[in-house]
């Protein structure tokens, strides 16, 4: 049991760190732009590059280690991609223009930092969920033991807003914004604590690992015993159950549906997660009419000036709105079922964004600026109480033992499809058609969340994961 709180604790504080690194670019790369290319105007395709590489190395990391989850062993595999992402993240810290005569090259030098960060957290979505699945006391308390370790992203996202404002105090926290040198020591602080959580965890995966070969050392004691007594290790490998491999699970109808389930929800809730994500800013800029106001700055500033303007105070009132969502869904994860959750996730946030859709104009002209943040931010909490808590849950206990991490890390690379189709689609989009025809665009994705959820997600409630839990690398390998 101390065993399994540990992995419970360890995958959590991975996942808060996952979430932070992921996060907190969106406020460093506005400071970026202002300090080395005069504005978001001055760089837009350099920044994008560099949060365009965290996306793939995300899926390179989702799709390969949890395939090396299943061929080394869960504890390993989450190992060295913590070491990957403590690497990422402190190197980032020390980014630096590439070529001195062009300042905008500093995302150059982030895009190539990002992508191994990326790589290093995509392995930590498959590896923390599995680990906190089979590391569940029982099948009646799983969906929650799971949900609260994702739970720790809802935290993140509330921390990096408050550690932004916190750091932009130290010494050079203020001055001319036209400065490279402003602000340096603060944005690099935000980058380089992304690896903080992970140097705290090494002790007790260090002492996990010898946990491990102990007991690994004494199930091969028993094994040899067994073999000894049998006079053949024939005898005894002819009852043994045979291992699944990836070929055989694919080619299984019974998995199809499943992996439909599994990777297609996730794809199609990450379009809508991430895209919204990505227009939050001109959102909330329409919100609080800022674009319809000539004493305010022409973008946003990211640390600085009152609720309309800051983007950090925004950041952390969309970020309290939308945490209980994940403590809800500790609540009744394992009462109403992961279907069930994810279902009316997708139905609301149908209706929220419809809502948003028809009337947004309308209710930004009668100056109902508290009204339209509610509804927004309810799209998060729904989010949270839906599809981002079951997507992350389902592929974990959903698939046989020997498979478990690599569909798992196939289902979370689906999603990080999902988002870099949404950050690509959603802001040219915006752009041609407005914000009321981005939020219709949202409530017909998450419709069809919906409509895929009713036929091929099953309820989970109280039911078994196939197969027992693994602690140990598989014998055989996953693809063969």
């Amino acid at each position: 049991m101390k065993g399994n709180v540990r992995n419970v604790i360890i995958a959590a504080v991975s996942n808060l760190s996952t979430a932070y690194n992921l996060s907190v670019i969106s406020i460093v790369q506005v400071i970026i732009e202002n300090q080395y290319c005069g504005g978001p105007k001055g760089c837009k395709d350099d920044a994008d590059l560099a949060a365009t590489a965290c996306l793939v190395g995300a899926i390179f990391g989702q799709l390969t280690f949890g395939y090396v989850g299943d061929c080394l062993g869960r504890s390993r595999a989450l190992q060295l991609t913590m070491a990957i992402s403590i690497f990422g993240a402190l190197i980032s810290a020390f980014a630096v223009p590439l070529d001195s005569s062009s300042p905008k090259t500093v995302f150059h030098f982030l895009a190539i930092t990002r992508f191994v960060l990326g790589v290093g957290v995509g392995g930590v979505y498959p590896l923390s969920a599995t680990i906190a699945s089979e590391s569940a006391g029982s099948s009646t308390s799983r969906g929650r033991t799971v949900s609260i370790v994702f739970s720790m992203q809802g935290v993140a996202n509330l921390l990096v807003p408050i550690i932004a404002l916190a750091l932009v105090q130290l010494p050079n926290g203020n001055g001319n914004p036209d400065s490279p040198d402003d602000l340096g020591l603060s944005w690099r602080l935000m980058l380089g604590l992304g690896g903080i959580p992970g140097i705290l965890l090494a002790p007790y995966k260090a002492a996990e690992t010898r946990e491990a070969a102990k007991a690994a050392a004494t199930d091969g004691a028993v094994e040899v015993n067994a073999v000894v007594s049998d006079g053949s290790s024939t005898a005894r490998m002819a009852g043994a159950p045979q291992k699944m491999t990836l070929m055989q699970a694919l080619a299984s109808p019974r998995y199809w549906g499943k992996i439909l389930g599994c990777a297609g929800g996730w794809f199609l809730f990450d379009i809508t997660f991430y895209g919204n994500q990505l227009f939050q800013a001109p959102v909330l800029a329409s919100i609080f009419n800022v674009a319809h106001n000539k004493s305010a700055p022409s973008h946003f500033e990211p640390i600085e000036g009152d609720l309309s303007h800051n983007r950090a105070l925004q950041m952390i009132m969309i970020a309290c709105i939308a945490l209980p969502g994940y403590y809800v869904s500790v609540c009744f994860m394992d009462s109403l079922g992961r279907r069930n959750i994810q279902l009316q996730g997708f139905f609301f946030m149908t209706v929220l964004f419809g809502i948003l859709g028809i009337w947004f104009d309308e209710m930004q002209k009668r100056n109902l600026a508290a009204l339209l943040l509610v509804l927004y931010g309810l799209t998060f909490f729904f989010s949270n109480f839906g599809p981002n808590s079951t997507t992350f849950i389902l592929p974990s206990e959903t698939f046989p033992p020997e498979v478990r991490t690599t569909l798992n890390g196939f289902s979370a690379a689906s999603g990080k499809a999902g988002a870099a189709l949404g950050s690509y689609f959603f802001t040219p989009f915006n752009e041609e058609y407005g914000l009321p025809h981005t939020m219709l665009a949202c409530a017909a994705v998450s419709l069809a969340g919906l409509l895929l959820t009713l036929a091929f997600v099953e309820d989970r409630r109280r039911s078994g994961m196939e197969g027992a839990s693994q602690t140990r690398p598989l014998l055989s390998t996953a693809i063969e």
